[in-house]
């Protein structure tokens, strides 16, 4: 079943509970109330009849000049008043009893004698002659009201039993009730009506929701939920939205992933495939070949040794890039002098092999929560980097200071810098910008790649900013770290 019909059928129960309740409470208000009009009208004719019996009594008694009448004179006076009140469809008839006598067994040719006499016999033989007795009782079909009144006649105690036809009140009654069940069966419809428009109408929304869902769960991530409003489906719309653009986002990043990993293959098996051919080739040449020389068998393996060294290094550097992130890294907080001195001190006798000499200057007091190792592996590689780019005699700076609250290093070098149209692709590993240079060099395209995911781990980002011809400047930021406490645990 489905929401709007759980609400619909809910809520429609809930009318007709509630429409049946207030008809049922109202059929009860009217049913008390006729009937406590009906009372009062038979109670008033009763009185009556008693006013008139009274009235017949003391005339009969001033007729005959006595000062009171003997309790059979009073009985005859009464019952000749009873005999000239004729019956009517109100008042179907009325005894008088005399306590202390036999209850008569007819008057007036009345068929009610059982019913008569119970009702007459009411209130323990009149033990209570101030109360009135009531009562109903249906005989062939019709609805009588019974009243048993007390009256006192010559210091006589009588009670006057009247019995009335209130069939008619039933009929008001059946008939309140019938209106009462076609009204509430009115309503109930109408607000079946009004409720299935008014269900539909505000459950709309979820229609939208689950129709766009489904177009984002077949594949159409830009899909976008468009809800006026401020209420719970608004709300709702625009938690879609952003789930939408969280998917879209990581899905794009994983067809990225897809194709960065199968470019990475790609320029792996290439960058492979190369050394490994001029390797097998020149093996080749000083298996094949008898008569080979000194210099060119000098020359074959200077070759054979430079491709496995390049090997070596793409090797290793491809080892360090997949591995950087999964390793166990303890960070300390380290003074950023101190790994620069060493970081120089490292690459002094390579730089001097190339003719290059290298500058560097730290601000003191400069702390960075770090991996001394891989921290200093970072500095290695930009230095590297601008080795390979720069002529000799030039030389590369290596500066750091700090600037807000962080350490910004620079390094630069005055080489032969790299394109503008290049500078989004030399993060991509195996990316070079001159192949031939940077194989002669010994490069191998994960610098860059490896330097990203090292400053990814250590929180901070570099920027490049390189001219033709003028050099490259490297921007490297990290969030300063306070000096180290004695005794302070690292942190992996």
């Amino acid at each position: 079943m489905k929401l709007w019909q759980k609400i619909f059928l809910s809520t429609l129960a809930l009318t007709v509970a509630v429409t049946s309740l207030l008809s049922l409470l109202f059929l009860l208000s009217s049913r008390s109330s006729l009937w406590e009009r009906e009372n009062q009208r038979a109670l008033t004719q009763q009185q009556s009849l008693a006013s008139l019996i009274k009235t017949g009594v003391v005339s009969q008694r001033l007729q005959s000049g006595k000062v009171r009448l003997s309790a059979e004179e009073a009985d005859d006076a009464a019952a000749s008043v009873l005999a000239r009140q004729e019956a009517d469809e109100y008042l179907v008839t009325s005894r008088l009893l005399r306590r202390g006598t036999e209850d008569w067994n007819t008057i007036a040719g009345a068929t009610f004698d059982e019913l008569m006499d119970a009702a007459a016999l009411q209130g323990d033989d009149y033990a209570d002659t101030a109360l009135t007795y009531s009562r109903t009782f249906r005989q062939d079909g019709r609805l009588y009201l019974a009243l048993n009144a007390p009256l006192s006649l010559e210091q006589t105690d009588y009670r006057l039993l009247c019995v009335f036809d209130v069939s008619e009140v039933e009929g008001i009654l059946r008939r309140q009730a019938g209106t009462a069940l076609a009204l509430s069966a009115t309503g109930s419809l109408a607000a079946a009506g009004a409720l299935l428009v008014v269900v539909r109408g505000l459950l709309r929304p979820l229609n939208v929701l689950s129709r766009a869902s489904r177009r984002i769960a077949a594949g159409s991530y830009s899909e976008r939920i468009r809800l006026s409003g401020s209420d719970e489906l608004a709300d709702l719309a625009q938690d879609m939205n952003r789930m939408a653009e969280a998917v879209e986002s990581r899905v794009t990043q994983l067809e990225q992933a897809a194709e960065d990993r199968s470019a990475f293959i790609a320029n792996m098996a290439h960058e492979m495939k190369t050394p490994l051919t001029s390797i097998l080739g020149f093996a080749d040449l000083l298996y094949l070949q008898k008569d080979v020389t000194d210099k060119k068998r000098m020359e074959y393996a200077g070759i054979i040794v430079e491709e496995t060294k390049r090997m070596r290094s793409l090797s290793g550097k491809l080892m360090e890039l997949l591995n950087v992130g999964s390793q166990n890294l303890v960070f300390t907080s380290e003074p950023l002098a101190d790994v620069m001195k060493e970081v120089a001190a490292a690459m002094e006798p390579v730089l001097a092999s190339s003719g290059l000499t290298l500058q560097h200057v730290c601000e003191e007091g400069l702390f960075l929560m770090m991996d001394r190792e891989l921290f200093k592996s970072l500095l290695y590689n930009f230095i590297d980097n601008g080795r390979k780019a720069s002529p000799e005699g030039s030389r590369i700076q290596m500066l750091a200071h700090r600037q807000g609250g962080q350490a910004e290093i620079m390094i630069r070098d005055y080489g032969q810098g790299i394109p503008e149209k290049e500078l989004e692709k030399v993060r991509q590993p195996f990316y070079m910008v001159d192949k031939s240079r940077s194989r002669k060099a010994g490069g191998a395209g994960l610098g860059l790649a490896l330097c990203e995911e090292i400053c990814r781990i250590h929180k901070g980002a570099f920027a490049i900013d390189s001219r033709v011809g003028k050099g490259t400047l490297i921007t490297l930021r990290f969030p300063l770290a306070a000096p180290p406490v004695p005794g302070q645990e690292a942190k992996a």
